[in-house]
């Protein structure tokens, strides 16, 4: 990828739209626009930096594409850190698709997925972790998600990495004092006690960052969520009563549902990724046969399991049995009594295991709701938190070296030179989260996520 190219591309969703936006980003970006569009006003003759021009865009003949708005930004006070033109034109497929023709004709190159991000970080305008915090803040479904996705874009982690880096080159610069001039008076601000305890507090951090990896993953993509039972016992109606909708066709025949239902619903801060699937029972219907084993491997990948039973029947045998299964694959599961509004409550034996529902009238939803956030939100959750393999990789070999490290100072043989490594390798894996360290590949598995328009 040739940064020295000028760039462009259509950022905007290709639909029609209320407005479609074009960005051209490099050297060659005001000389492009320049021959394209005309203003109706000669103050854009100034090329004054942040400031909107109202004119025409044309086709390579001359030709009237659209009045248009254009916003010019001089580097390096712009997204890419370079100069910037952003075409805001109505949102026509054809009008933005000519636009592109004639600009890619006057000189740019068209953008590949996630380049003008990469060119801000770059060109210095944002690290790393502030750089995948916009894919992450695109992607964001639930308030939490956004919220912590925004925080990193601000640079909350950026700021959190960066301050234990700067720890750690602090102890770094004395050991390193010490080897190369072993004869002269250092002054000792770090004995061994004192560093001890800033490795400690660093790593006291580590492994906080560490701990909210599991919340941080399961706010960003959801929860695996299952819904299993026999036939009729009321599924698809949860999944409606969930939904507020009717998404699954309920009928009072056992086995109207033969392929999995997938759909999203938030509850709170977290998404739940859920799936209706077709119920158990012994079958000579081929398709249901097909259906049941489909409802089985949902039941391996699953995060949470909805088991329902009707409470009109209580546990049958084949529930005992699918209890028995569920036991053994040690998951996070939930057993919901369906059909309340059938019986007397008082008749049949509580526990505070079960929950108690009617999927048809909507009562005891919320009880469901709040046994799903105590399993999975154990305490109150941070802005902060990290949502990244990544950087949970990265994490584990600073805190990987710096264990290594406390070790050798324990032992009181190892010499300087070789306790600076060990603290050289944790500071390179705080790094790489930040991009202060990165190789190429790196950046490609990074942007290549990105849409085209970022």
């Amino acid at each position: 990828m040739l940064k020295d190219y000028t760039i462009a591309n259509i950022i905007t969703p290709l639909i029609e739209c209320g407005i479609g936006i074009i960005r051209i980003s490099g050297n060659e970006a005001f000389m492009i626009i320049d021959k394209i569009f005309k203003a109706y006003s000669s103050t854009y003759l100034k090329k004054e930096s942040h400031k909107v021009y109202l004119g025409t865009i044309h086709n390579e003949n001359g030709d009237k594409l659209d009045e248009v708005l254009v916003l010019l930004m001089r580097g390096p006070n712009s997204f890419t850190g370079e100069d910037t033109v952003e075409i805001h034109c109505h949102g026509n497929p054809f009008i933005l698709q000519e636009a592109m023709k004639v600009i890619l004709k006057n000189g740019a190159r068209k953008s590949e997925a996630g380049e003008f991000t990469r060119r801000a970080f770059l060109n210095g305008k944002l690290d790393l972790t502030q750089s995948e915090a916009i894919l992450d803040t695109i992607t964001a479904n639930n308030q939490k998600a956004l919220t912590i996705s925004l925080n990193q874009l601000e640079g909350s982690l950026k700021n959190k990495i960066g301050a234990l880096k700067e720890d750690l080159i602090g102890i770094i610069a004395y050991l390193e004092a010490t080897i190369d001039f072993p004869d002269d008076e250092i002054e000792e601000s770090y004995t061994n006690d004192v560093i001890n305890t800033r490795i400690e507090k660093l790593l006291d951090e580590i492994n906080k960052l560490l701990a909210s990896y599991n919340t941080g993953r399961i706010i960003k993509e959801g929860i695996m969520t299952v819904m299993i039972g026999r036939p009729n016992v009321g599924k698809s109606s949860l999944l409606n009563s969930l939904l507020n909708e009717n998404r699954a066709i309920i009928t009072h025949l056992p086995g109207t549902t033969r392929d999995a239902i997938e759909e999203q619903i938030n509850i709170g801060d977290l998404v739940l990724n859920i799936v209706d699937t077709a119920g158990f029972r012994e079958t000579e219907d081929i398709i249901e046969k097909i259906g049941i084993k489909k409802t089985y491997e949902y039941i391996d990948i699953a995060q949470l399991i909805i088991f329902l039973v009707d409470a009109t029947l209580g546990l049958t045998v084949e529930d005992q049995l699918m209890l028995e299964y569920l036991r053994k694959l040690e998951k996070n599961y939930i057993i919901v009594m369906n059909k309340v509004d059938l019986i007397n409550i008082e008749d049949i034996e509580t526990s505070d295991d079960i929950i108690f529902i009617s999927a048809k009238h909507r009562t005891g939803l919320d009880n469901l709701k709040n046994d799903i956030k105590k399993l999975f939100i154990k305490d109150e959750i941070e802005d902060y938190c990290i949502s990244n393999l990544r950087y949970y990789e990265s994490l584990v070999k600073a805190k990987s070296a710096l264990d290594m490290f406390q070790e050798s100072i324990k032992s009181q043989i190892v010499p300087a030179d070789l306790l600076a490594i060990d603290l050289k390798d944790a500071y390179i894996a705080l790094a790489t989260i930040t991009g202060d360290d990165f190789t190429e590949d790196l950046l490609d598995n990074i942007f290549s996520k990105f849409c085209i328009g970022k």
